[in-house]
């Protein structure tokens, strides 16, 4: 009777022990998914604030592409931590933000576009370098249309940014939250985006830094 007893008492660790190998892995990814959201989360949330300060800084710099990613950059050190001293680090962190100009689309450059009065170099399109921004209450809507849109619409600026945020959690954090993004492919990260909208305090300007940004958007 002890010998059965002890055999049945063998028995049942045995088969506790393979419920558990089974169960622990998904138990765990269970829990890191759980740690990764609430990394993602807080991501997102700062990065949703440097995208609408790095709208602030193309609205004001005639859309400077390379200064709204290192505004982005800037803000985002609440997530990452980089030294913004750290010039290797900065431009490291560079590499994992993209920022796309949704609007001022490339049709109303062409269709509204003007000639600057200035020096046009680096123009892209020299005869339709900008959209005017100057007296926008005093433009008649119907005479000048930008692709279907208005002159005030025109000068809106929409950026999309995207980032690719590495929390170091195993096995979830690479799951991609967003679709295909011109982001440059990488082993790492959770890419994850932002929009967001301003009223250009500038002449919006089509250059050739930032004519991928805004083709690449259409």
């Amino acid at each position: 009777m002890t010998i059965q007893k002890a055999f049945g008492r063998y028995l049942q660790t045995g088969v506790s022990m393979i419920e558990t190998m089974l169960v622990l892995p998904i138990m765990l990814i269970i829990g890191f998914g759980i740690v990764q959201g609430g990394f993602v989360y807080q991501a997102q949330a700062n990065l949703e604030y440097a995208a609408l300060m790095a709208a602030r800084v193309g609205a004001s710099t005639s859309i400077d592409v390379g200064a709204m990613a290192r505004e982005v950059a800037y803000r985002m050190q609440a997530t990452t931590g980089i030294d913004g001293n750290d010039g290797d680090a900065v431009s490291n962190q560079l590499a994992n933000i993209s920022v796309e100009v949704l609007n001022p689309t490339l049709e109303m450059f062409q269709a509204c576009g003007e000639q600057p009065s200035y020096d046009d170099s680096d123009c892209y399109l020299p005869g339709s370098c900008e959209i005017p921004y100057f007296g926008m209450p005093f433009y008649d809507n119907d005479a000048l249309i930008c692709n279907g849109a208005s002159i005030q619409d025109a000068n809106i600026l929409r950026i999309r940014v995207t980032y690719r945020y590495d929390s170091g959690i195993p096995f979830v954090s690479n799951i991609r939250l967003i679709g295909e993004s011109n982001l440059p492919a990488a082993n790492n990260g959770t890419n994850i985006s932002a929009v967001a909208t301003v009223r250009m305090q500038s002449p919006a300007r089509l250059t050739l830094n930032n004519y991928d940004s805004i083709y690449s958007s259409q």
